[in-house]
């Protein structure tokens, strides 16, 4: 896979949207590392998992003889950064002057990983920006790569420069919509330079203009910029008709549209229509186009398009508080008698379309009901939580809610206790007193369970019941305060541990220094955010990283093997290869898990069209892992493809939080590539891939051993 970032993948080929994505003749990328051999791939890995305690290792070897293990351990220190010793990124800026071409690449992709992981971490004192454009000149692609991850504003000139080389354009295009994701403005030749790329003969520099445009960092409000993404709706590519038209989304200019956008509704692309779906929500005249475009997506699906699902669902989900215009009415109509008949389809399928049209209907009206959707025909840990919604929204009598509430609190399944919990805030905004009460017991029971997705669950409640009570002396939080500081004290798991710092130094709660003082010591993941803490209650420290302990998983397993992972699922089968060479722990730890049956009947727990489905969590709520955290081992341009459609990644919630949860790609996320590790590309299945819906399963999974 290395080297291949601009190449075509074996799935893109059984894709015919994406065929038109894949770029022409391969362009020219660094070598990759192929002389380092197994040992020292190992050596290397193992000193990354122990961060602050491998630095000196990787720096030594940084600046050795050995190649091969200069370049593996430049990566390292980039994916190491502010976790390790200052001397790391030092170490790495230093390398750009390295006189070989290939060791300036590695120091410059580093660069641009160490910035991605710690959106804090400055830069501007080694005076990484000036250092990288004086590069560009000698290692190109992963400078320009850096340039959008760690460069400033004062790095747009050099970008505007390589969006006119035919070896760069692309990479630049795309490190300028970087800069707008870390709300960095464009400079007005920037913006001149990509709306001119966003009509570039190269199909690929074209994509990464209109990515670029429709990131824009508070973009003006510039008739030139919504004019060149209104010109890229017709384009032949479907990820650049889908990037426009979610451009203007962002940018509150769908209506300049026009009848293009309604078109793309009903594009022969399902992930351009989930896309207008989302641009088109926001007027009424949008929200009648999507509800009259997904009676005949609905037909689509029914012709045996699975896809097609995601159309429907999406918009479904975007109509739920429009169901009082007539036309929204009717469509959903439709869908709640049409979805349970068409025994053709999945069941799940069904389930979804019917519950969500029945969801929608009942809060539009004067005196839903809310029972009716709690009967839909979804199992209880998918259809009750639309209850939840509902209550959110205010639907139904307060007695009604109450009621409805109170057997979402009491079910035994902690998915649907969770989903009470997250109605709490609003029913505290419409109740009395007795709500009030009932809510703070109702969180001080959760923020005791052993559950972790329902201690997540009354993490979020209480910072929204927070937000609603608002400011002022509020006794009657003071034993929600109390439950919030002793879950700190006791808590170990490092993504829980986090949120609740987080919010106890927020809320300034009595006792919160003490509770985030202790934590400075934990892992990593929950050390940093306890000195967030402390800066919020006026105490700054200075954070001096732990020695970790690599993850118990094996990687002399996997480094220097082709592995397959294959995934049997409720809507077929998906073949991963996976890339140990890039990803070595978490691919170990994929192994692992896979060979202990760990993924066999989890459940899918988050779907978002034209983006990921995620699963991996044993609780099926996006809080569990396998007792464990992975280092982060982001990729750049010099290790693969990577977040294109059917990449294939792990998640987490912060730097070296990763466990069991991976996700695989519906589309390109550019945004994606650098920060979470890439562990693998679909090789077939994509299609089964696209079709999953949440409350789908993994059958069996399987790891094959190529070689």
């Amino acid at each position: 896979m290395r080297g291949m970032s601009r190449r075509c993948l074996s799935i893109v080929a059984a894709a015919t949207w994406l065929l038109a994505a894949c770029p022409g003749p391969a362009r020219p990328a660094q070598p990759p590392v192929a002389a380092a051999d197994t040992a020292l791939r190992i050596r290397i890995a193992q000193a990354e998992a122990r961060r602050a305690g491998g630095t000196a290792e990787l720096v030594e070897l940084a600046r050795g003889s050995d190649r091969p293990a200069r370049l593996l351990a430049l990566r390292g220190l980039g994916r190491i950064g502010a976790v390790g010793a200052p001397s790391s990124i030092a170490a790495l800026v230093a390398a750009l002057g390295d006189p070989d071409p290939d060791v300036v690449g590695a120091a410059a992709a580093a660069i641009g990983v160490a910035a991605s992981l710690d959106d804090d971490l400055d830069l501007g004192a080694l005076g990484a920006t000036d250092a990288l454009v004086a590069a560009l000149p000698r290692a190109g692609r992963p400078v320009v790569e850096a340039l959008g991850r760690a460069g400033t504003a004062a790095a747009q000139p050099a970008l505007i420069g390589a969006l006119g080389d035919p070896a760069l354009g692309e990479l630049a295009g795309l490190a300028l919509g970087r800069h707008g994701r870390r709300k960095i403005a464009l400079g007005e030749p920037a913006r001149q330079a990509l709306i001119a790329a966003s009509a570039s003969a190269d199909p690929a520099v074209r994509y990464a203009a209109v990515h670029a445009l429709s990131r824009e960092y508070q973009p003006p409000d510039h008739p030139a910029s919504v004019a060149a993404l209104v010109g890229r709706l017709g384009d032949p590519v479907a990820e650049i008709r889908a990037q426009a038209i979610a451009g203007l989304g962002r940018r509150k200019a769908a209506a300049a549209a026009g009848a293009a956008g309604a078109r793309l509704l009903l594009d022969r692309d399902w992930r351009v229509a989930a896309e207008a779906v989302r641009a088109l929500a926001d007027s009424d005249d949008g929200k009648d186009a999507i509800a009259a475009a997904i009676v005949r997506r609905f037909d689509e699906l029914v012709r045996g398009e699975p896809a097609a699902a995601q159309v429907v669902i999406e918009a479904e989900r975007v109509l739920a508080g429009a169901a009082g215009r007539p036309v929204v009415a009717s469509a959903l109509s439709s869908l709640a008698s049409r979805a349970p008949a068409a025994t053709g389809l999945p069941g799940l399928t069904r389930g979804w379309i019917g519950c969500l049209a029945i969801a929608a209907i009942e809060r539009a009206r004067p005196e839903p009901d809310l029972d009716a959707i709690a009967r839909c025909a979804l199992p209880d840990p998918l259809r009750l939580p639309l209850v939840g919604d509902a209550i959110q929204a205010g639907a139904g009598s307060l007695t009604a809610r109450r009621a409805a509430l109170a057997r979402l609190l009491g079910h035994a399944d902690a998915r649907v206790h969770a989903a009470g919990l997250g109605a709490l805030a609003a029913m505290w905004k419409a109740g009395d007193a007795s709500d009030h009460a009932a809510a703070i017991a109702a969180l001080i029971g959760a923020l005791a369970a052993r559950e972790l997705d329902v201690a997540s669950a009354a993490v979020d409640a209480a910072g929204s019941i927070y937000d609603a009570a608002g400011d002022g002396d509020h006794a009657e939080l003071a034993p929600l305060d109390a439950a919030l500081l002793a879950r700190t004290r006791a808590e170990h798991d490092s993504e829980l541990g986090a949120a609740l710092l987080q919010l106890i130094g927020k809320r300034r709660l009595s006792g919160a220094a003490d509770a985030c003082r202790g934590a400075l010591d934990a892992d990593p993941v929950r050390a940093r955010a306890a000195i967030g803490c402390l800066e919020a209650l006026g105490e700054p420290r200075t954070w001096t990283p732990p020695k970790a302990a690599p993850p118990p998983v094996d990687i002399s397993a996997v480094v220097g093997k082709v592995l397959r992972w294959r995934l049997t699922t409720t809507r077929g089968e998906i073949v991963i290869a996976l890339h140990p060479d890039v990803a070595p722990w978490a691919v170990a730890a994929i192994v692992a898990l896979t060979r202990r049956g760990f993924y066999d009947r989890i459940a899918f727990h988050r779907v978002v069209p034209d983006f990921v489905v995620q699963g991996g969590d044993p609780t099926e709520s996006g809080s569990g892992g396998p007792g464990f955290a992975l280092p982060a081992e982001p990729s750049t341009v010099l290790d693969g493809a990577g977040y294109r459609a059917g990449g294939v990644g792990i998640a987490d919630a912060g730097r070296d939080s990763g466990g069991s949860q991976w996700f695989v790609m519906h589309s390109r996320a550019p945004h994606l590539d650098g920060r979470y590790t890439w562990i693998g590309t679909v090789e077939s299945g994509q299609n089964s891939a696209d079709a999953l819906l949440i409350g789908d399963r993994v059958v069996h999974a399987a790891i094959e051993v190529v070689r």
